[in-house]
């Protein structure tokens, strides 16, 4: 925890020297090009990774869930997105390697999340049993029952 601070002053400078590397190698207007990109690619990156855990949460859950290592490959793109957005090209590079889907595997299997079905029996049968039903749609209009036959 005491070298955290550390730890910044060392990426700023990191980001710092990145930058003007890239800047003399290339040209200011190249370089103020490439990290308007990157920032335009970390939001695409963030935006998609929502997308794709609300798109799994949305869809029906199967025995073999979609949701398995979903938490920790939407944190890895969203941290890669994140990275993308910081102004630099050290952290573009550390992006690029969360990217990779070896990496987001990896994290994949180290964050779970557990998924539950509605076939699968509750422990402590709070809800009850499980009714099967069908609906039926009535259409047009309902006459109130007739009180007067009392």
């Amino acid at each position: 925890m005491r070298s955290l601070p550390l730890l910044f002053i060392v990426a700023a400078a990191a980001e710092i020297m990145s930058i003007i590397w890239v800047g003399n190698l290339i040209g200011v207007l190249p370089t103020l090009l490439l990290m308007l990109l990157g920032g335009i690619v970390g939001v695409k990156l963030i935006k998609s990774a929502g997308l794709s855990v609300a798109a799994a949460l949305r869809a029906p859950v199967q025995p073999s869930s979609p949701l398995t290592n979903l938490g920790g490959q939407a944190a890895a793109q969203s941290l890669s997105g994140i990275l993308f957005l910081l102004p630099g090209f050290f952290s573009d590079l550390m992006g690029l390697m969360l990217f990779l889907p070896v990496v987001r595997s990896w994290l994949g299997s180290k964050f779970r999340v557990d998924t539950y079905t509605a076939t699968q029996p509750s422990k402590d049968h709070r809800f009850g049993p499980v009714i099967e039903a069908e609906a039926v749609e009535i259409t047009g209009e309902i006459e109130p029952p007739d009180r007067s036959l009392n």
